[in-house]
């Protein structure tokens, strides 16, 4: 046996730890931000600027419970649950902090650019204040020394982004569909046309499928656009003669 059989590979700090974890490292982020500020506005001096310090908490308040409301949909909670915990409806929920989330899957649910170092960082500031707890960010981070669960990771993100381009050539397959359909109108051709359209909404609708897998956070919009990509293929291919109907004028986006 060679000696590199023996070697296990060093973990690759560049990874991004598991969405969860990276979630948890900017709440951690924040935290610190929030404590800093307060250590450093406790002081009263002839210069204390009390609105400026009040404003400047309230923004990070309200960044923490974003990060907070991530967190908790990569914990697997509901819409519900959340608005439940929040003390708002499911709906309320949604409408303040869907967007937020929206915008955490687009940025393929990873801030941290150099989480081993930032996460080492955290550790010494709280160290400073808590010495019996030199290790109070990375004990609660369990990928930080799991390069499996971080690649894994990595590759699920790396996949959500291939889907993303991939769906983005629909657009132009399923028009070029429903033009070639319309120039069959009338022809023995006009039957298989409409079924090689229908069949790209089938494709399109189980590209999201996989989507949806990739990007759970957001799943159930990833589905229902599938549901009506399906919707759409049943009725173009229920309708083999004759003319198109206004619905079907338009590719769906």
């Amino acid at each position: 046996m060679s000696e590199t059989d023996d070697t296990t590979p060093e973990p690759d700090r560049r990874l991004p730890l598991v969405p969860l974890d990276d979630a948890r490292l900017a709440r951690a982020l924040t935290l610190q931000q929030i404590g800093t500020v307060v250590l450093n506005d406790l002081p009263i001096a002839d210069e204390y600027d009390p609105v400026g310090g009040a404003i400047n908490l309230a923004r990070l308040a309200e960044k923490l419970t974003e990060q907070t409301v991530i967190i908790r949909r990569e914990q697997g909670a509901s819409w519900t649950e959340i608005g439940k915990e929040m003390g708002v409806s499911r709906q309320a929920a949604h409408d303040r902090w869907g967007s937020v989330v929206e915008a955490w899957v687009m940025l393929s649910r990873h801030r941290q650019e150099a989480p081993d170092l930032t996460v080492s960082q955290l550790d010494s500031w709280y160290a400073d204040i808590d010495p019996e707890r030199p290790d109070a960010v990375s004990s609660g981070l369990p990928s930080l020394h799991d390069p499996a669960a971080r690649r894994a990771a990595q590759d699920q993100r790396q996949e959500a982004l291939r889907l993303h381009a991939e769906l983005n050539s629909y657009s132009a397959l399923e028009k070029e569909a429903f033009n070639q359909s319309i120039e069959a109108t009338g022809t023995p051709e006009y039957p298989a046309r409409r079924r090689e359209w229908a069949a790209i909404h089938l494709e399109h609708a189980a590209l999201l499928d996989r989507l949806a897998a990739a990007e759970p956070l957001v799943a159930t919009e990833h589905r229902r656009r599938a549901r009506t990509q399906r919707s759409l293929a049943d009725g173009i291919a229920a309708e083999s003669t004759g003319r198109t109907t206004t619905a079907e004028a338009e590719p769906a986006a």
